[in-house]
């Protein structure tokens, strides 16, 4: 559950309460968040630029720290101060590392290639080779082929497909019912409609007796019976309303709700507009008996909430 809204525990404790546990740092953190590190074991705080420890485990440097803090800072440390860097970096290992890898690289950074192998060029020696390409191999490829995109190429062109190149569609075709076929059976079922709904008229109207099957008589019932008028009246205004407003500009953290419902006896229930639909927690106020105002703290995202006043 979601809570939107500040939550002010007017300096009572938090009892048996545990901090957000995570593998890695929470992504879009604000100032002042804090979480609990599970893999190295320790609180921290986002200060509005780094993740800060709140601990004293880095008073004396320590691997982990003088890494963190390298990479959180703004200096830069020398390729050459950094052993066997120059090393892996040479062109020997990047070229092996990359053969033996499993990532390719777009051939536009490789300077010279696209004179040496022109689209004529590349497009012979695929050709006249005997090796095949995997398809995993050509960025975009298999997604080109998908059914999907298949078909929408096929709507677009002004080509056509002659029918005997789609295996079974004669066949398919053979059984489906005609323009003609399709209307008589839709002039039958808005007869047979038209029948039934007559048929549920004359139930409704002859399951009365005769002095009351028609809506003046039972007008006049109802005048006439002071009885049945007070049972009606009551019963009416027992009756539950609902009321449903679907609000959040993305600009707004307070939003009026004119329920109309004539009654400060209302429950306010907030959700979300689209699926998983959870409910959410925000701040109620009942202004008078035919609004409530929603407070958030933080302005929602356009049409984010839907707001369900009942009473």
């Amino acid at each position: 559950m979601k809570l939107l809204n500040n939550l002010d525990l007017t300096k009572n404790q938090l009892l048996n309460a545990v901090l957000q546990t995570l593998a890695q740092a929470p992504t879009d953190p604000i100032s002042g968040q804090v979480y609990y590190n599970s893999a190295d074991k320790r609180v921290y705080v986002w200060t509005g630029a780094v993740w800060l420890a709140m601990d004293a485990k880095d008073a004396s440097p320590t691997a982990v720290s003088i890494v963190n803090a390298i990479n959180d800072g703004t200096a830069m440390i020398e390729i050459s101060k950094i052993k066997d860097l120059v090393t892996k970096l040479s062109a020997a290992n990047i070229v092996a590392t990359i053969n033996d890898g499993t990532e390719n690289i777009n051939a536009e950074r490789i300077n010279g290639l696209a004179n040496a192998l022109d689209g004529a060029n590349i497009v012979s020696k695929i050709n006249d080779g005997t090796s095949k390409i995997d398809i995993n191999k050509i960025d975009g490829l298999e997604e080109k082929l998908t059914p999907d995109k298949i078909v929408d190429s096929v709507i677009a062109s002004d080509k056509t497909i002659p029918t005997n190149k789609i295996t079974g569609l004669d066949i398919a075709l053979a059984g489906k019912v005609t323009d003609q076929e399709a209307q008589n059976k839709a002039n039958t079922a808005l007869q047979q409609a038209k029948e039934f709904t007559t048929a549920e008229i004359n139930k409704l109207i002859n399951g009365a007796g005769e002095a009351y099957d028609t809506l003046k008589e039972l007008g006049d019932l109802i005048q006439s019976n002071k009885g049945v008028a007070e049972a009606l009246t009551t019963q009416i205004g027992k009756k539950t309303d609902k009321f449903v407003k679907v609000i959040g500009d993305g600009a707004s953290k307070e939003f009026t709700v004119n329920h109309k419902l004539n009654t400060q006896d209302v429950i306010v229930a907030v959700r979300e507009n689209t699926a998983p639909f959870d409910v959410v927690l925000v701040g109620t106020e009942y202004i008078d008996e035919n609004n409530v105002k929603i407070n958030f703290a933080k302005a929602p995202e356009q049409d984010k909430y839907k707001v369900i006043v009942i009473g």
